[in-house]
């Protein structure tokens, strides 16, 4: 009996310090980028794609603004479901399977190619961790990570 009342305890826990929304982007940025040569070059559908100089850009698409470099983007955020980081993550490296020789090509011909992950979470006691596979998997592929941190809620009420 202890032992479910722990686990339940936990599972409160987890749900009350982990996140509400999770998502990995792989992203590809270039003033020269074409995102259709891109596309066939990596053998991969993105997410969201355009060119430098573009009117209404990215996932707002906010009219008047002119995209300052073409990017080519490929996120988890309409494939996965749940808000484990490490499986948004996982998803995104198994999509680039075989593609390291690629990516190092682009960033030696000077293309910002990076991973974000956006961490959308109420609590204030909350954070993303990295295992080391996960880590080994990224650094295969030169790949820096980063956390796009989001807490929506009061530390006060997190500390009462």
């Amino acid at each position: 009996m202890q032992q479910s009342e722990e686990l339940l305890e936990d599972r409160t826990l987890e749900r009350a310090t982990g996140p509400e929304r999770v998502r990995a982007t792989f992203r590809i940025y270039h003033p020269d980028l074409e995102p259709e040569k891109l596309t066939e070059l990596l053998e991969i559908t993105p997410s969201i794609a355009w060119r430098g100089g573009e009117d209404s850009y990215g996932w707002r698409k906010r009219p008047g603004f002119k995209a300052p470099s073409g990017g080519w983007l490929l996120s988890s955020r309409t494939v996965m479901r749940g808000n484990n980081a490490s499986s948004h993550i996982d998803w995104l490296l198994d999509q680039l399977a075989g593609k390291a020789n690629m990516i190092k090509d682009l960033q030696n011909r000077g293309f910002m190619i990076d991973v974000v992950v956006g961490w959308h979470a109420t609590s204030w006691n909350t954070t993303p961790a990295l295992s080391p596979d996960l880590m080994r998997r990224l650094a295969k592929l030169n790949l820096p990570i980063w956390f796009d941190v989001y807490l929506f809620g009061s530390e006060e009420k997190e500390i009462s």
